[in-house]
């Protein structure tokens, strides 16, 4: 009889994937995730508005609904015990002529009360009183209370340091080549790219923008996924609103926004182009500019303003125009967590609640932990956190030397930054990253590269002549 190596291996290292992971490192389960990055939040997660949605405008009645409905209940506990740093702003989607206040009337507000959140439409005054910086033209507004942002990066680390600290393992840099049904159909064989195999009972396909050619490898053809990028501008100079600010969407996009960031300054975007290439996340210079003629129809000065750093993310536009989460039609082993379009983060809490219970469906035994850990650990355990190495984000050697030691740790560049905040400030790492080098070498000596994606290092070791 064969030996199966785990029990469910998560195939995605997204906000998706490591939610999933986490919820089920709570049952006596042996689990693993594999992401063929190195490291995890390097897909949709990482390049995206922070926001959290309530779910006011989710189709009635569709997954995407159902999931956000489940995780708005789910994130003051999550906020709370993962530490997660959560502006709770509230959204209000602006109105600029009687046009669009009637559409919010007549749709929004109808489509916000069958989902269950809570909305009110707010006169002029009273929406200039909390965003001063306004265009004049905005005649009034839909308030969404209980919209708010979070730091998408700390949200999906913090996922997977609890799903290993519950004894779940991750593999990095392990992309997913084959997977085959063993004779019997008891479970599978995957087979990554460097050549390595192992056998899993369950797989749970997260795989975010690949979540299509993945079910194409048990030869599921039942969905597509095309990418869509959204190019952002982050600036530092001061924009005086006070919460997320919302056009009034359009059939294809959500529409470019105006937030405030976590970490600092705003965010402006995002832009909503459908492409085949699901490498290409580069700006471009009439995306960059869209952004600003967009942005500048509820908030007019930010033409004149400076950005310090733009970059684009691609979301998954499904075929079926929904979430599909459900096992696969060619194989119920596997469960799909796919299609997740625009509200991965917000409603990952549910998606994982919805996965595990697809696992019951068909007849999954889950037994639950007696002991679990829920809480995440303290970020900064030295006492003397010792001198600033990021001026810009006042981040201390202390907290970069952390990052080295967390239950989940990255020894790459991009995931320092997503771990302390370094080198996210104005000068985007210029004065900081000689150091922070100097500090990975030194906690990972016997690493050869400095990794800044899949295929490039930031720095090259020049050979003796």
């Amino acid at each position: 009889m064969h030996h199966i190596d785990k029990d469910v291996t998560v195939i995605g290292g997204g906000v998706v994937g490591t939610s999933i992971l986490r919820e089920l490192s709570f049952y006596d389960l042996d689990t693993m995730l594999v992401e063929k990055h190195h490291d995890v939040c390097e897909g949709a997660s990482k390049a995206n508005s922070g926001i959290v949605h309530t779910g006011f405008d989710a189709p009635l009645n569709s997954v995407e609904a159902f999931c956000l409905e489940k995780s708005r209940v789910l994130w003051p506990k999550l906020v709370e015990k993962l530490k997660i740093p959560f502006l709770s702003c509230g959204a209000v989607m602006v109105a600029t002529s009687e046009e669009e206040k009637e559409l919010i009337l007549a749709k929004y507000i109808p489509n916000a009360i069958a989902n269950g959140v809570e909305v009110e439409w707010i006169e002029k005054d009273e929406l200039f009183s909390y965003n001063p910086s306004l265009t004049d033209r905005a005649i009034g507004g839909l308030l969404i209370p209980g919209e708010g942002i979070c730091d998408p990066f700390w949200t999906t680390r913090a996922h997977a340091e609890i799903a290993v600290l519950n004894g779940a393992e991750i593999k990095l840099g392990s992309g997913v080549s084959n997977i085959e049904s063993s004779s019997d159909d008891d479970y599978f064989i995957i087979t990554l790219d460097n050549g390595e195999k192992f056998s899993t009972k369950y797989i749970v396909n997260a795989a975010g923008l690949w979540a299509d050619e993945i079910a194409n490898l048990i030869g599921d053809y039942s969905f597509n996924l095309k990418p869509r990028k959204g190019q952002f501008i982050l600036t530092e100079e001061v924009i005086e609103i006070s919460q997320i600010i919302l056009p009034v969407p359009t059939e294809k996009s959500k529409g470019l926004l105006v937030s405030p960031v976590v970490f600092g300054g705003f965010l402006l975007g995002p832009t909503a182009e459908d492409q085949e290439d699901k490498w290409d996340r580069d700006t471009t210079i009439n995306g960059i500019r869209d952004i600003a003629h967009e942005c500048s129809r509820l908030i007019p000065n930010v033409t004149d303003m400076d950005s310090i750093r733009q970059f684009a993310g691609l979301r998954a536009v499904c075929s079926t125009n929904d979430y599909v989460i459900r096992p696969s039609e060619v194989n119920q082993r596997m469960i799909h967590a796919a299609g997740i379009r625009s509200t991965g983060i917000s409603a990952s809490p549910g998606i994982a609640k919805l996965v595990v219970e697809q696992f019951a469906k068909i007849g999954v035994t889950m037994p639950p932990k007696e002991v679990i850990v829920e809480e995440l650990p303290e970020l900064l355990q030295q006492e003397k956190p010792g001198e600033i190495v990021c001026l810009c984000r006042s981040i201390t050697k202390g907290e970069i030397e952390n990052a080295f030691n967390r239950p989940f740790a990255s020894f790459t560049l991009d995931g320092v930054k997503r771990r302390t905040g370094a080198m996210l400030g104005e000068c985007q790492g210029n004065c900081c990253i000689p150091s922070i080098i100097e500090m990975i070498n030194k906690a990972k000596p016997t690493k050869q590269e400095i990794y800044k994606g899949l295929q490039s290092s930031i720095v090259l070791k020049r050979g003796k002549k």
